[in-house]
């Protein structure tokens, strides 16, 4: 059986891209909708998290199952040329540019941070930076980052675990996973003074992609059984969950109350992670009624990488050049036009990177894990 290749997936990751666009995007004006859309743009980066432990499972069981075991080269060589080509491209040039012009161009975020550190930006551990300072670093686009070094963390974890565990105990290895995340977020704040419930590690994120994992190893045992069962469930139904998602998205204050002091918030990621799962899995037959078959929109998630990178730069240097000249952002024209430049030069960008520096390491990946014909 062929690895298979989700395609409305794609534009699922240009969605949850803007949900955490919009959240970055500074206003000062009075805008009652706009905030709305904007609030609590971090389930953008959950609704990545969940998408990533739903195909990085399908990967490794699918290798597994196949071939009697994980390839750990070729799954390290295929992460790696992904996402170290432009993480370390940014890093680098972060790091050489002087900090004067760093300052005036706006790279420099609003309101601080803590200062540039090369052995926690290059390792992959901005985010323990972060979660032990509670600050962002303060240097665009790095302050982003601390996601990346999770889902390399979770790379490296969940490749080591499913190496070593048998398939016909997965299924608790991912029960498992469930509780060592509401555990973190139960004792981390208890060890370090200036860690929040809601930490920027691996394991306060780990349910997750346990429950993304979950989908991709039920996929990676047999498509079909589960492509079946997804198709004989009413399109109502389906619709409902594409509706209440958006609801969930748009109103999740109201509907799943960020209340840290709560015992609720310590179920609260795994609630929004399972209804991020039934979302992918409604997309998972490759015959449904229900596609996003815009080429368009799967086209914009599959440089998605490129565009959580860059949308950051845009959007600080833009606004700097604002401040410089006292500009604001408090009607709903200059609001759009903001919207317009640093959306549509992130999209440049980010196309121009994924075709001329980013598709070379990915051709060259291809043929460093091509397998060879027996």
């Amino acid at each position: 059986m062929n690895k298979i290749h989700f395609h409305s997936i794609d534009a699922l990751r240009f969605f949850a891209f803007l949900k955490i666009y919009l959240l970055h995007v500074p206003v000062q004006g009075d805008f009652p909708i706009f905030s709305y859309l904007k609030s609590g743009g971090g389930i953008g980066v959950a609704f990545f998290f969940v998408l990533s432990g739903f195909l990085i499972t399908y990967l490794l069981v699918f290798d597994k199952i196949e071939n009697g075991q994980i390839n750990i080269k070729k799954f390290l060589i295929r992460r790696s040329l992904r996402i170290w080509p432009l993480f370390y491209l940014m890093v680098i040039i972060v790091f050489l540019l002087p900090y004067e012009f760093k300052q005036n161009a706006g790279f420099h975020m609003v309101g601080g941070g803590y200062d540039l550190d090369w052995r926690y930006s290059f390792s992959f551990l901005e985010n323990y930076k972060m979660l032990i300072l509670d600050l962002p670093v303060k240097t665009t686009p790095l302050t982003v980052f601390w996601s990346l070094c999770i889902e390399e963390h979770f790379y490296l974890f969940w490749m080591t675990s499913l190496f070593f565990i048998p398939i016909k105990h997965l299924k608790k290895f991912f029960v498992i996973s469930f509780f060592i995340a509401w555990a973190a977020r139960i004792i981390e704040p208890l060890i370090f003074e200036n860690v929040r419930i809601d930490s920027n590690d691996l394991f306060t994120n780990l349910d997750y992609f346990a429950s993304g994992g979950i989908l991709g190893f039920m996929v990676a045992k047999d498509y079909n059984k589960v492509a079946t069962f997804i198709q004989k469930i009413p399109t109502w139904i389906k619709y409902s969950v594409i509706v209440f998602v958006i609801l969930i998205v748009v109103f999740q204050k109201e509907i799943l109350p960020y209340e840290t002091g709560s015992i609720f918030f310590i179920f609260r990621s795994s609630i929004i992670a399972i209804i991020f799962t039934f979302l992918i899995a409604v997309f998972i037959p490759l015959n449904s009624v229900i596609k996003i078959k815009n080429p368009v929109l799967s086209y914009l998630g599959k440089i998605s990488y490129g565009l959580y990178v860059y949308h950051i730069i845009w959007i600080h240097v833009i606004f700097q050049y604002m401040i410089n000249r006292n500009i604001k952002i408090d009607d709903w024209l200059t609001l759009s036009i903001f919207i317009g430049v640093t959306l549509g030069g992130s999209v440049l960008v980010s196309s121009l990177s994924f075709r001329y520096f980013e598709t070379p390491f990915l051709s060259l990946r291809e043929r460093l894990t091509k397998t060879r014909s027996k």
